[in-house]
């Protein structure tokens, strides 16, 4: 499944033909979700609740391990507290809550042949606009996040750090954490909005991505501080 650190599952070496249930992949992260699992929502089986958003220009890891820039958004299930593993995965029965219903990707997915996942991979994602009414006044909130916390302005701005006016690029910086940090609470406060489905209206928090492109945040109420990660992404 693709993650944020790991777009595809482990290759077994071994010589195997079926499933032995023995939960590597759900462990590894929960699918990415494309248009045929629509319908999971609409019976549902899944809610808005239990996705987040990778968006578009977001960092993860390819199957060779190096950073790859998203070109366009993906939902994906959510994991299990700070972990990778699939909500859904039952770890004392190393089974799925919702196998007879389980995502498309999951349905493809055989860790000793890869091949039909392979081309599931290449059917178009689901989109958030998918899982939002037309008429719901969330799409402008969410457009207008997009353009304010794009990742390819923080992408621009982290580069600007090494450049020739680096305060300038803190400041752009600051301010993308801070309209991302305060637009979340207000809407579930305004709206009366589960604080779970944050993540998939406006994808993850900044403070959490970014570091990603090099840095780490510490927050004290409404401020932020910045300094470089131990590891940079290059």
């Amino acid at each position: 499944m693709l993650r944020a650190d790991n777009m595809m599952p482990e290759i077994r070496t071994v010589s195997q033909t079926q499933c032995i249930r023995c939960g590597t992949c759900c462990m590894k992260g929960g699918p990415a979700l494309h248009e045929e699992d629509a319908t999971l929502f609409a019976k549902g089986i899944l809610e808005r609740t239990h996705v987040y958003t990778l968006r578009k220009g977001e960092l993860v890891r390819n199957i060779d391990e190096v950073f790859m820039v998203l070109e366009q958004e993906i939902i994906k299930i959510k994991g299990q507290g700070e972990a990778w593993t699939c909500m859904f995965y039952e770890d004392e029965k190393t089974a799925c809550g919702i196998y007879e219903n389980r995502p498309v990707e999951c349905r493809a997915l055989k860790c000793w042949d890869l091949r039909e996942f392979k081309e599931v991979m290449t059917r178009p994602y689901l989109q958030r606009k998918d899982l939002v009414k037309p008429d719901d006044g969330i799409l402008k909130v969410m457009d207008a996040h997009e353009r304010r916390c794009a990742y390819e302005i923080l992408d621009s701005a982290v580069k600007g750090l090494e450049g020739p006016d680096p305060q300038k690029a803190v400041e752009v910086i600051l301010e993308l954490l801070q309209y991302d940090n305060y637009v979340r609470p207000f809407l579930t406060k305004k709206l009366n909005l589960d604080p779970s489905i944050m993540d998939f209206f406006f994808g993850r928090p900044l403070t959490t991505t970014i570091h990603m492109f090099g840095l780490c945040v510490k927050q004290e109420g409404d401020t932020f501080t910045l300094s470089p990660t131990a590891h940079h992404r290059d």
